[in-house]
């Protein structure tokens, strides 16, 4: 995610000699320079809890380029894997108490499992 960065020459061009046309031509640098920002910030990722054998939600769904991180509250290891959409990861044993993150950076359907609990499914859609 690269920062929005405008420059006063940018802002104020040839009006930068008047004070009130500076004045609103600082504003709508302000403005749009907020708005930029507000339009590349990314989703906050969003936790999946593993406990009991099981993720905390059958289905969940994100925006592109939005980070999941998968938790392992349960008292045993679990193996994270996520495929769909040209997408195999395998996250490893993953201990008591460790996290996973994943970013979903392409839209699609994706299928999250644990290898060592087969039962554990898991479907994200990213939109």
């Amino acid at each position: 995610m690269k920062p929005v960065v405008l420059s006063a020459r940018i802002c104020f061009g040839p009006y930068f000699r008047s004070e009130r046309v500076m004045n609103r031509a600082s504003l709508l640098c302000l403005v749009t320079a907020v708005m930029l920002a507000g339009a590349v910030r990314a989703a906050a990722p969003i936790t999946v809890s593993q406990k009991g054998l099981q993720f905390s939600v059958e289905d969940l769904s994100v925006s592109k380029g939005q980070v999941v991180i998968f938790v392992n509250d349960d008292r045993t290891a679990h193996n994270i894997t996520v495929t769909g959409e040209g997408l195999a990861l395998n996250g490893g044993l993953q201990q008591p108490g460790a996290e996973f993150k994943v970013p979903f950076a392409k839209p699609g359907t994706y299928q999250v499992s644990c290898g060592i609990h087969p039962k554990m499914k898991l479907s994200v859609t990213v939109k």
